[in-house]
């Protein structure tokens, strides 16, 4: 199951870095074709798991004596894989933080991983993520799991989480984002079916949203970007697939100066601490528009 949703993350990222070269109607079945092999992997996922489950049967009544023909013995059911592994990583360099819940997840609680890898986020409820290092200015330390250079995104299914991530080299595509926050940079910015999101965002590129309702856009925060080149400080028009027109578009906005100084003093609250910053979230989310 970990390598069809490898295999896909990998297709669905070749698809992204496509964005622009292949015709909008092509690129448009490719997304759909995506999305059902997604419904099917989530299908297997859901039948494997109900397949593991351990149920108490009643004994069959002893038959007539005599020969009866055997049926065929079934194939043994491979042991399903353990869901809530804290974080993966596989030989195609995708380090995997998957069905999390209620937990606060760090650099230092990630396993070891390549220096350039993708990043998938999924099915997470009720987390923090923060990636960035405690103090951006300085080499990381012993205790740090390696320089991370992110090479891509996939985040889907994820619902109130606040993600604090630094500059991506490529691009990022979120799927399912419910009541969230998200910090990121990257340089081809993609979201689908989502509601209810701020975001934090460096890029040089036209951020696209199809499908999605009262999202919220602002600059990468500069108390979190450190010393780095590469983070913008200026927004470029956002592009809305789903609405097509001359008139602005109703299903996002961008954030006002104000909102966006009380989240900066919110994030630094938040990274002050893993045992208190939990308890935060509620606070945090309630100020999403």
């Amino acid at each position: 199951m970990q390598e069809l949703a490898t295999l896909l993350s990998k297709i669905t990222r070749a698809l992204v870095d496509a964005t622009g070269s292949i015709p909008s109607y092509d690129q448009k079945q490719y997304e759909l074709q995506i999305k059902a092999m997604e419904r099917s992997i989530e299908s297997l996922r859901s039948s494997a798991s109900s397949k593991g489950k351990f149920s108490f049967k009643r004994k069959a009544a002893a038959g007539p004596s005599g020969p009866v023909a055997s049926a065929p013995a079934a194939p043994p059911i491979p042991a399903t894989p353990d869901l809530t592994l804290s974080a993966t990583t596989t030989e195609s360099s995708i380090l995997s933080l998957t069905n999390r819940e209620d937990e606060y997840i760090t650099r230092i609680s990630l396993p070891a991983h390549s220096q350039r890898t993708d990043l998938s986020i999924s099915y997470l409820k009720g987390c923090v993520v923060d990636l960035l290092h405690d103090n951006q200015a300085e080499e990381p330390t012993a205790s740090d799991s390696g320089h991370l250079k992110l090479s891509a995104l996939h985040i889907r299914n994820i619902t109130n989480c606040v993600i604090l991530l630094p500059s991506i080299e490529g691009s990022a595509l979120l799927h399912d984002v419910v009541n969230c926050i998200l910090v990121l940079g990257c340089h081809q910015f993609r979201m689908h079916s989502s509601k209810k999101a701020d975001i934090f965002l460096s890029i040089a590129s036209n951020p696209i949203i199809e499908d999605c309702n009262d999202i919220r856009f602002t600059v990468y925060p500069s108390i979190l970007a450190g010393p780095s080149p590469n983070i913008y400080q200026t927004l470029p028009n956002i592009q809305d697939f789903s609405h097509i027109r001359p008139t602005p578009s109703p299903h996002y906005s961008i954030m006002d100066e104000r909102s966006k100084e009380a989240f900066e003093t919110s994030f630094s609250s938040l990274r002050r601490g893993t045992s208190t910053s939990l308890e935060q979230l509620p606070v945090i989310l309630s100020m999403i528009a």
